[in-house]
């Protein structure tokens, strides 16, 4: 009797290729982490890049006479200015802000309501439409005799040119986020029974809401803008009225104080909204 050896093509079987020691990283995942090195490089060379400029400035202004302090003041003549002005800076930096962020919630808030109405009514849209077009490109600082007025030189009439300065970024920037929204995604919502309004209320708000804030942060910036430039023209407290009254008295100390003060409040609202802005959209990072 024949005795069959089956222990070759058994042995065959069992003997494959390596198993692979190491893992194979993913492109995707060899991207995100390139980038998120990049940023980190960046993030720690922010801080160096200030402090190369800081350098600069107290080298070119402080050793040398080449430099006139009257077009260029020196790091000690803005400290001079900053214990000379004292609790002054502080009230006048407080009207400012204030000031900006009213008419900066007030016009973006008041923008968004009207750009969602435009977006959903067409008859509406075509009936303000053409005037938004025509007021939208008038610089509001045009308008600052006519403020003046109207409303004096207190608060109401800075804080109607800022809110219309956000009005006028946010109603455009809301009636086209909503006309960006992808057919397919209200498509899908109708298909599977959504009525108009729950389209509305389940899609086209939370696919708007990365555009919105982007135009918060352009509206956060013009709001400074539009204020302080009619801080200018006239004003009890706040920073454009400080540099108007130093730069008449050629204290370019004091005129550069506020301006590095009004940079400084503008980055900081920036930043604020930039981290509502990442936190919010968490979602859109994973798409």
């Amino acid at each position: 009797m024949t005795r069959h050896d089956t222990s070759g093509p058994a042995t065959a079987a069992a003997v494959g290729p390596p198993a692979p020691t190491g893992s194979l990283t993913p492109p995707a995942a060899g991207a995100a982490g390139t980038e998120r090195r990049r940023r980190d490089l960046g993030r720690l060379l922010s801080p160096l890049v200030v402090v190369v400029l800081l350098g600069l400035w107290w080298l070119l202004t402080s050793g040398t006479e080449t430099i006139d302090r009257l077009y260029f003041p020196t790091p000690g003549s803005l400290w001079e200015a900053v214990t000379t002005l004292n609790t002054q800076l502080v009230d006048d930096a407080w009207a400012t802000l204030w000031r900006v962020l009213v008419s900066w919630i007030g016009g973006s808030a008041l923008g968004v309501a009207v750009g969602l109405l435009m977006a959903r009514a067409r008859w509406l849209f075509h009936l303000l439409n053409p005037v938004i077009e025509a007021v939208r490109p008038v610089p509001p600082v045009a308008l600052i005799p006519f403020v003046i007025l109207w409303f004096g030189i207190g608060d109401s009439g800075k804080i109607f040119l800022g809110a219309l300065a956000c009005f006028m970024v946010m109603v455009v920037n809301t009636t086209v986020a909503c006309g960006n929204v992808p057919p397919v995604y209200v498509q899908a919502a109708r298909s599977l029974g959504a009525g108009r309004n729950q389209v509305y209320r389940t899609v086209v708000l939370p696919a708007i809401v990365p555009e919105i804030l982007s135009g918060f942060r352009i509206g956060s910036a013009l709001a400074f803008a539009v204020v302080v430039a009619a801080e200018f023209q006239g004003a009890d407290a706040g920073i454009g009225r400080l540099i108007m009254s130093a730069s008449r008295t050629l204290n370019t100390s004091v005129v550069l104080l506020g301006t590095i003060v009004i940079a400084i409040l503008a980055v900081a609202l920036d930043l604020l909204i930039s981290r509502i802005s990442r936190y919010l959209t968490r979602w859109a990072a994973n798409r």
